[in-house]
């Protein structure tokens, strides 16, 4: 009968691994970020779960016979009646553009609730998942779809934490060791960086407090009804939260046991380039410098300065320049210069005719760039950027550009000593070697954790102590207080035990 039961248990454990049902929830339209996330819902859907995704960018694959994606890609339109330069603009404060963020945000979440194909789901009340997993990012409302099933949540994020999901699962973030992602700050930071660092801690806590929250708890049960709990609570309940993050590219810091760091979980096999692409980089006799943006920064937007001052030294470069440029025409091109509206990065980057890869440095365009062994410039503009290259620059595999002082003089001296110093490239080489040294590779950790949350219907075991723990008790404010009270009291008895024995003394005197 034992034997029955255990038996039972095991099979009971399996079967709810192998065939989970998921919903993931992937908001973000921009085609950077859904590259990581394609990855993971379709190596989950081929293990045999029945994963269903809301995603603007579906896969579309006939042969995923367990995945459903409903296509909200509509919601692209809301990036762009956002002005996308105001998030490019390094001139503006980190705090006006994490505000414009949340407003996307905003946005983009009553969007998918509105969507008729979403509709369907969390309205019927038979519908059951065994587990939700959402793009964490700035925007924290879909926890709430973990209350409306009654699953486990699981977090993934394209790049680092935001400071708010850090806060939320009670992480260690000491701003003077650990900068957050949209500040611009590297290593060991100064003290005017520390300064603004503390304050800026400080001012997320209270603009997620008395703006943030109440708003998103408004839209949740806008949809979901008015019993969902506070985002808040549900935040601290979160089972894993997938980081696309390594010791390379972040500083290593000590993390909660739910977060799990992943890299490379986009980078796919290099593909044949078309006939067009391959001949224009076999016949490039000088090399090739290939330049892109990315997907959130494209080059149609950049600064009118900055485009000429590229334009100009592209004209007087001995190489084939590849530029993504997002138009059917670019002003004053020079003959050296070919321009298309997308380009297939990873198969480009693997060419051994590409030189240098000029590059916003979003996470995912430098994960191909390592993999492929080519150096970089940087050109960074939003979230962490800016960051990265820095540490790049530590690392020797590349130069940084900033877009707002750059002079011609130095943008062309500075791809000439990348494209023809070959100590870059043997650093990238060196760099792609460490983030490769590892037991597990990225999805192969993600289906782990995965099941993991399945098989234990969450991770409760590995809740940290500091989400439930108030800031009093973490900062010792009631120790401190109490001790000082009581030193305090200490050293005000002694006083007047001294004066009193003064005061006897002089009596006795007198007599």
């Amino acid at each position: 009968m034992c034997s029955k039961i255990v038996l039972f248990t095991i099979f009971s454990v399996l079967s709810i691994s192998d065939s989970a049902r998921i919903l993931g929830i992937f908001q973000t339209p921009t085609t950077s970020t859904q590259s990581v996330f394609q990855a993971i819902w379709k190596e989950l859907s081929l293990k045999g779960h029945q994963v269903t995704v809301v995603s603007p960018f579906p896969l579309r694959d006939k042969s995923l016979v367990n995945l459903t994606e409903i296509d909200v890609s509509g919601t692209t339109k809301i990036f762009l009646n956002h002005d996308f330069q105001f998030f490019m603009n390094k001139e503006r404060s980190t705090t006006s553009k994490i505000e414009a963020l949340f407003n996307v945000n905003y946005e983009l979440s009553e969007a998918i609730f509105e969507d008729d194909g979403f509709k369907k789901i969390y309205q019927n009340p038979n519908e059951r998942f065994d587990l939700i997993i959402i793009q964490i990012h700035i925007n924290p409302i879909f926890h709430t779809l973990g209350a409306r099933f009654n699953a486990p949540v699981i977090g993934v994020s394209s790049m680092g934490g935001y400071i708010g999901s850090h806060f939320a699962i009670g992480n260690p973030n000491h701003p003077a060791l650990y900068s957050e992602m949209f500040l611009p700050y590297h290593g060991k930071l100064t003290f005017s960086e520390r300064w603004y660092s503390s304050f800026y801690n400080m001012w997320v806590r209270g603009y997620l407090y008395f703006k943030a929250m109440p708003r998103c708890n408004q839209i949740a049960r806008k949809y979901l009804g008015s019993n969902i709990p506070d985002i808040e609570d549900l935040q601290k309940d979160l089972s894993i939260l997938f980081l696309t993050t390594n010791p390379i590219l972040y500083e290593p810091r000590p993390n909660v046991p739910i977060i799990q760091a992943i890299s490379q979980v986009h980078l796919k096999p290099v593909q044949p380039l078309n006939q067009e692409l391959q001949s224009i980089l076999d016949n490039a006799k000088n090399g090739v410098i290939y330049f892109s943006l990315g997907s959130n920064v494209q080059s149609i937007y950049m600064p009118e300065r900055f485009r000429r001052i590229l334009i100009e030294t592209f004209a007087e470069l001995p190489y084939t320049i590849l530029w993504k440029w997002e138009s059917e025409d670019l002003p004053n091109k020079p003959k050296n210069v070919i321009i298309k509206k997308w380009l297939p990065q990873q198969d480009i980057l693997a060419h051994p005719n590409i030189k240098v890869f000029m590059t916003q440095c979003g996470l995912q365009s430098l994960e191909e760039s390592f993999n492929a062994g080519v150096p970089i410039i940087g050109v960074p503009f939003i979230a962490d950027q800016e960051m990265n290259i820095k540490r790049l620059e530590r690392y020797g595999v590349g130069l940084e550009i900033n877009y707002l002082s750059v002079t011609k003089e130095e943008l062309k001296g500075k791809i000439l000593e990348v494209a023809n110093n070959d100590k870059y490239r043997k650093k990238v080489v060196e760099l792609n070697s460490l983030l490769n040294d590892e037991p597990i590779k990225g999805l192969e950790k993600v289906v782990w954790w995965t099941e993991y949350v399945l098989r234990h219907n969450g991770t409760k075991h590995l809740r940290g102590p500091t989400v439930d723990i108030g800031w009093v008790e973490f900062l010792l404010l009631d120790v401190i207080s109490v001790t000082l009270i009581f030193t305090v009291l200490c050293l005000l008895i002694l006083k007047r035990l001294i004066c009193f024995i003064f005061t006897k003394k002089e009596k006795l005197k007198t007599k």
